[in-house]
């Protein structure tokens, strides 16, 4: 299977997702959506491939993090609203949710050393975030962390096994993992993990 055809697979995913979600949401803020959606936008920028720095097997694909830079912030604020963390480090965790993603974009395009360093504060902020989750004593805490540890804590994994990384493996593995990580951490969230969407 080739990159295109992952691409194009996940279009597909997150285009019903997106109407999925759309069309069966009662909440006045439709996050489940706007996640959904800007992926689905994502996954079109990336099939497309005006952004794609090299070949589509062993490129630098930099463009998602830019994407998640936009999305995982209302995931963050999902899970900080189900921990009910006090507002003031609900926003420190949001807040420092895009510096992830957008020195994950600067470390997936700079060359060495640089790469690495952009790499090390992007985990600096990342285990911020998990810092605040660890911290909280609510009773979703148990469930939200076995969402955060098998989800959100593989993607740096993936990025150091793929081109942008150690280049370990091809661009059609890492976009398959990608692919299971976001199915994991944007759909299944807000379908079973999320009581939110339940929520008006």
């Amino acid at each position: 299977m080739n990159t295109n055809t992952i691409m194009s697979v996940s279009i597909i995913i997150f285009a019903c997702s997106s109407v999925y979600f759309w069309l069966t949401s009662k909440r006045e803020f439709n996050s489940a959506f706007l996640v959904s959606f800007i992926t689905l936008i994502s996954y079109i920028i990336m099939y497309e491939g005006r952004f794609l720095i090299g070949d589509s097997d062993t490129g630098l694909y930099w463009t998602r993090w830019v994407f998640y830079g936009l999305s995982c912030p209302l995931l963050t604020y999902e899970i900080s609203k189900q921990l009910n963390i006090a507002k003031g480090t609900q926003w420190l965790a949001v807040a420092l949710t895009p510096i992830v993603m957008f020195t994950g974009a600067l470390a997936s395009v700079y060359s060495e050393p640089y790469k690495w360093i952009w790499f090390v504060i992007s985990s600096i902020a990342f285990l911020a975030i998990a810092k605040i989750y660890y911290s909280t004593r609510s009773v979703e805490l148990p469930r939200i962390l076995m969402y955060f540890l098998f989800g959100w804590s593989a993607f740096p994994l993936v990025f150091l096994l793929s081109p942008e990384g150690l280049n370990i493996i091809t661009n059609p593995f890492a976009g398959i993992a990608y692919l299971g990580l976001d199915l994991f951490t944007k759909i299944i969230f807000y379908t079973q993990y999320s009581n939110l969407q339940k929520r008006s």
